[in-house]
């Protein structure tokens, strides 16, 4: 459901996937639904209510303000559903999705990617008391998801990292934020606190010159250094004086691929998804309170050109 630059490629991994069969497309756009149709042999529809009733599973990828509509409505008839991030709009339309799901007992996941990055895994693996997390995230203007801010369209990714290495919710939020093309927050900063002692920072920039995705974490004694575009993740040993980090071998992956086999097998074997409904919702919720950290401090105010 939804046919756009994310929902296309969606439209080749399911074609392609084996543990099922794609038999449905479903835009507005004619011109989309004709693509995807020669690129996947599938039906079209312009009226996603035409196929309510009619799937076992369905992907709802069309832009985050529609998403609770959608899946509520393929929820309710009993369709397992594989949402796209962020989960709902807000928190409130959130967690409504969250009880459905758990009323009619159906497969509910939530598309944070990064949790399917080779170099996310390895570093989850290797990690269980970070003191210190850095997340940097910085992509260049694409003029996409410009229905939502920064923050649930770029940002909401290091969240949901951040929560599944501290395994809590933060105790305090502080952020920062600023609007420079989209008139919602475009660029935006947040310090994250946890009542273990954790600090997390997370930066994103939806309008930077480069594109970067840099994730660190600081153990007492060791810390992690991971590139999420590259792959890569190094480790350095602050026991030994002098130490070099060592690399982590990573095997190649194509992040989306791994992620909607991952919900296939889910729908396959009842086996709740390893980004469920209520992970989602943790994510937006802290969303929420960065937005409202930004609101307090300041309104996103527009760039001052520069003479």
């Amino acid at each position: 459901m939804g046919l756009g630059a994310f929902g296309r490629h969606h439209v080749r991994h399911y074609a392609a996937n084996p543990r099922c069969t794609l038999v449905a497309v479903a835009d507005l756009d004619e011109g989309r639904r004709a693509a995807a149709v020669a690129q996947s042999g599938a039906r079209s529809v312009s009226d996603y209510r035409e196929l309510i009733g009619q799937l076992d599973a369905v992907a709802v990828t069309v832009p985050a303000s529609h998403h609770h509509e959608i899946a509520a409505a393929f929820i309710d008839a009993g369709t397992h559903v594989f949402v796209e991030k962020p989960i709902a709009p807000d928190s409130a339309a959130a967690r409504d999705l969250v009880a459905r799901a758990d009323s009619a007992g159906v497969v509910f996941q939530v598309g944070h990617i990064e949790r399917y990055s080779p170099a996310v895994e390895a570093l989850r693996a290797r990690v269980s008391a970070p003191r210190r997390i850095s997340c940097i995230r910085r992509a260049r203007w694409h003029g996409r998801a410009v229905d939502v801010d920064v923050i649930l369209d770029m940002m909401i990714h290091d969240i949901d990292i951040v929560l599944a290495l501290a395994k809590a919710a933060p105790t305090s939020v502080a952020a920062s934020g600023l609007a420079v093309k989209s008139g919602l927050i475009d660029e935006a900063e947040a310090w994250l606190t946890f009542a273990d002692g954790l600090i997390a920072t997370i930066s994103v920039s939806r309008v930077a010159e480069t594109q970067e995705r840099r994730l660190a974490v600081t153990e007492l004694d060791t810390a992690f250094s991971a590139d999420l575009s590259v792959p890569s993740l190094s480790i350095l040993s602050r026991r030994t004086p002098g130490a070099e980090p060592v690399s982590v071998p990573l095997s190649p992956r194509d992040n989306l691929a791994a992620e909607i086999d991952a919900f296939l097998q889910s729908v396959a074997t009842g086996v709740r998804p390893e980004v469920d409904g209520r992970a989602g919702l943790a994510a937006l919720e802290v969303a929420e309170r960065i937005e409202g950290a930004i609101r307090e401090g300041a309104a996103p105010r527009p760039l001052e050109p520069v003479h």
